[in-house]
């Protein structure tokens, strides 16, 4: 363990020692991210899997879905189960949740990519309310994994999938077009927004298959982002640009998209084929969380060489809306560890750490971001 915190601190060195005088003057302010306690999850009445998506609710419980165990559970933060929907346990048949929404609790919407439908359930009565589907465009699904999804009073805001490009083919960076779609609240489709930027489109080899679009919203309006295009976005929940915030320079979070040197195919990757050359993990964001006084990103970095536990990590970039001034914590956290982060009371930072690679047992924890003197 010592060795693995030298190693991390001498990545760290390097990185930082190779930017300019302009660009080391131009970070963000410094703060230190502590974790104070964990509270373990209890699981007296259902299991949850490998995490999918964390979401607080209010000041008291949390939101968790999975996609090997196809549920979402609500959670207390003392580690409490509350209840949860879980495929197989209504009269509806199967479905897989890409992601959630509990913005109306205990109403929970899922987005289900087996059906391509919300389903409408009230998680306190255990009632499966109704089944929406979605009049989807053309050549387009619903996201398989972590789709961006949000209920707004008119309707929906879904992440699709283009289905005739390989998603690892340059094409379907370049020729997908836009990537989050509005319907209404019976499913009908309005209008879409937000392709990829250039900065993916102008790749000549494969790129990490990974979900490089992060959404987030405070119910009036919604954030999204490309960290590689370096641009933070907020819309109205119809559709319309209000303003774009830059993202801050990073000691640690790498913006430089890297592309496999040649192109690699689906086909070839399932086949066990090419295995010689292989896609660079990029760094990107986890979630992106906002409440009335900030913005907090949570990264996912590879850095360094090595198994998962030596060289996954998280750290977090805020920016303090009256400031207008951006920080970042000085300390990244192992991945294992530190978990996802689901929301701010107070200032306090609930994080979930459920992926059982570390730990048989999922927890809870509470953290806080101090000034460093």
């Amino acid at each position: 363990m010592r060795h693995h915190f030298i190693s991390l601190a001498s990545i760290l060195i390097i990185t930082i020692s190779c930017q300019t005088k302009g660009e080391k003057d131009d970070f963000p302010e410094l703060l230190d991210l502590v974790i104070v306690d964990s509270s373990l999850v209890k699981e007296e009445h259902f299991f949850m899997n490998v995490p999918a998506k964390v979401e607080l609710i209010g000041d008291s419980l949390l939101a968790v879905s999975s996609n090997r165990t196809p549920a979402v559970g609500i959670i207390r933060k003392n580690g409490e189960q509350m209840g949860n929907i879980a495929s197989g346990d209504f009269p509806i048949g199967a479905f897989m949740p890409s992601s959630f929404d509990i913005s109306e609790y205990p109403i929970v919407y899922i987005i289900d990519r087996r059906s391509q439908s919300v389903l409408v359930f009230n998680v306190a009565t255990q009632e499966f309310i109704e089944k929406i589907r979605l009049n989807l465009p053309e050549d387009k699904i619903v996201r398989t994994i972590g789709a961006e999804f949000k209920k707004t009073e008119n309707g929906f805001l879904v992440e699709l999938y283009d289905q005739k490009h390989d998603a690892y083919l340059p094409d379907f960076y370049r020729n997908s077009g836009d990537l989050l779609y509005f319907f209404d609240n019976n499913g009908e489709f309005q209008k879409s927004i937000m392709e990829y930027p250039e900065e993916y489109k102008a790749m000549e080899g494969s790129l990490s298959p990974t979900n490089y679009f992060k959404m987030s919203d405070n119910n009036q309006t919604i954030r999204l982002s490309f960290p590689h295009s370096k641009k933070l976005h907020r819309y109205t929940n119809t559709g319309e640009e209000l303003e774009q915030i830059d993202l801050p320079p990073s000691r640690v979070f790498d913006y430089q998209l890297k592309a496999a040197d040649r192109i690699i195919d689906f086909n070839s990757v399932m086949a066990g084929e090419n295995q010689s050359t292989k896609t660079p993990d990029n760094h990107y964001f986890n979630s992106i969380y906002e409440n009335e006084k900030s913005i907090y990103i949570q990264t996912w970095m590879k850095i360094g060489e090595g198994g998962i536990q030596k060289t996954r990590f998280a750290h977090l970039m805020v920016y303090n809306k009256k400031e207008e001034k951006w920080y970042e914590s000085q300390n990244p956290k192992g991945i294992l560890d530190i978990g996802m982060l689901a929301g701010v009371v107070r200032d306090t930072l609930y994080f979930y750490e459920g992926s059982m690679m570390k730990y048989d047992d999922k927890y809870i924890k509470r953290a806080v971001l101090r000034s460093i003197d």
